[in-house]
């Protein structure tokens, strides 16, 4: 993993928040009260002819972090910086003492300013794993779909629904002649 090779074992030991890009570390003058990390999964479920449930798949959920953060020096211009990480959905990347995870957008940005913490802000930063869906273009065998001119997905560009019915004409019910 190319991450574990970039980071020193000096900074290993301690939390940091990193740019997810560049690895340089970010809001460095916040400091890091508690750290809690949810990596979960779950198995599906269904019913079976018996009534009893069965399961045959396993999903991953996002990952979660939250790091409670104590603002206590500048702490209008560090309070300014998360929030413009936040507002920008700047990707980034937690490392925490046992490990690093990468990728994190930042969901809740909320913070307490009691008398007990005086000229300091407390605030509890979460944030979730950010696994961007890329759409996947290519041809399908011709038996996979009903029309045959229909089977590549590649250079298709933008369409209406007029555009991908005009080469088929489907059945539909009674009704359906009537509100065309």
């Amino acid at each position: 993993m190319a991450l574990k090779d970039s980071l020193s074992t000096s900074t290993q030991q301690s939390v940091a928040i990193l740019d997810a890009d560049t690895l340089q570390p970010i809001f460095q003058s916040a400091h890091p009260m508690r750290l809690s990390v949810r990596e979960s999964k779950r198995a599906t479920k269904f019913a079976v002819e018996d009534g009893s449930e069965r399961s045959d798949h396993v999903v991953r959920e996002l990952t979660e972090v939250q790091v409670d953060l104590l603002l206590n020096d500048d702490t209008r211009n560090q309070f300014d910086a998360l929030r413009q990480a936040y507002q920008q959905n700047t990707l980034v990347t937690v490392q925490t003492k046992v490990a690093s995870y990468e990728n994190l957008l930042i969901l809740d940005l909320p913070h307490d300013e009691t008398a007990e913490l005086g000229a300091a802000v407390s605030v509890p930063v979460r944030f979730q794993e950010w696994l961007e869906v890329r759409p996947e273009y290519g041809t399908l065998p011709p038996a996979k779909v009903e029309n045959k001119g229909q089977s590549s997905t590649v250079a298709r560009g933008q369409q209406t629904s007029s555009d991908a019915d005009s080469g088929t004409q489907r059945k539909g019910s009674v009704l359906s002649g009537v509100f065309r």
